[in-house]
């Protein structure tokens, strides 16, 4: 079980986003811990990103992964982006999946979240929409990277392709063919059409974005958390890179 120093985590993402040009701002508090979400604007015309992080608090690459990314000052400048890097803290300073109460945060999504994170998050949210969002995360039973990829536009780009492509030098490939119940091959996800329901209690933040928020292009990253850490974040960012710059070019 990891633990993580959330305060410090925090300001050292404060720090970060402040030198990469983002204003960070909260939208809630929990435990007296702020829950914050980053923003940087180019133009109103612009591409929307969102990008989340620390949803679970058992997954610790993908915050540290959004730090790596601001420190590098990795965001192409042609996008809008809201971020939300740590949407668990108190999970994260517990090392479990759920927050303090208890649920699991990914799960609670639907049409009356539970938790006071999640309430939070859609009001401050309200009927913003995104052409791409990247909710980024990590599997303790995974062998490799996985992916869940969602893309209206069908004669579009290979996101699932390339961000495994991008993953792979850092953590190999998923082998499974199956994950979570649900089919897989090389590395991709097939979620059967019955989990594609909108009106599900339990709806996971990536379907909610696709499905109220209009997200063109949805990502759901998976690094294998039984693997090195500095690994894990190198193929998080990574991926990061290489899906915003295909999404902005194509």
């Amino acid at each position: 079980m990891v633990h993580m120093n959330v305060e410090a985590l925090s300001e050292r993402i404060k720090e970060a986003a402040n030198l990469a040009g983002f204003n960070l701002s909260y939208y809630g508090e929990i435990d007296g811990i702020g829950l914050p979400v980053l923003e940087r604007r180019c133009s109103d015309d612009a591409p929307e990103i969102y990008i989340s992080s620390g949803v679970h608090g058992d997954e610790p690459a993908p915050p540290m992964a959004v730090l790596e990314m601001l420190k590098l000052k990795g965001f192409p400048e042609s996008a809008n982006y809201t971020i939300f890097p740590l949407i668990n803290p108190t999970g994260l300073q517990a090392g479990t999946r759920e927050n303090r109460d208890g649920i699991d945060l990914n799960r609670d999504y639907g049409s009356s979240p539970a938790s006071e994170e999640i309430r939070s998050q859609v009001d401050w949210l309200g009927k913003r929409k995104f052409g791409l969002t990247m909710c980024l995360h990590e599997d303790y039973d995974g062998n490799g990277f996985y992916i869940y990829a969602h893309s209206k536009d069908k004669d579009g780009p290979d996101y699932a392709g390339l961000a495994i492509g991008a993953a792979h030098p850092f953590t190999g490939t998923d082998t499974r063919t199956e994950i979570d119940e649900m089919p897989a091959k090389d590395g991709r996800m097939f979620p059967p059409i019955d989990v594609m329901d909108r009106n599900r209690e339990d709806l996971p933040e990536a379907l909610r974005l696709l499905f109220h928020h209009s997200a063109q292009v949805s990502i759901t990253t998976e690094t294998p958390s039984g693997q090195n850490i500095t690994s894990r974040i190198a193929a998080q960012c990574a991926v990061l890179s290489q899906v915003m710059k295909t999404f902005l070019t194509s």
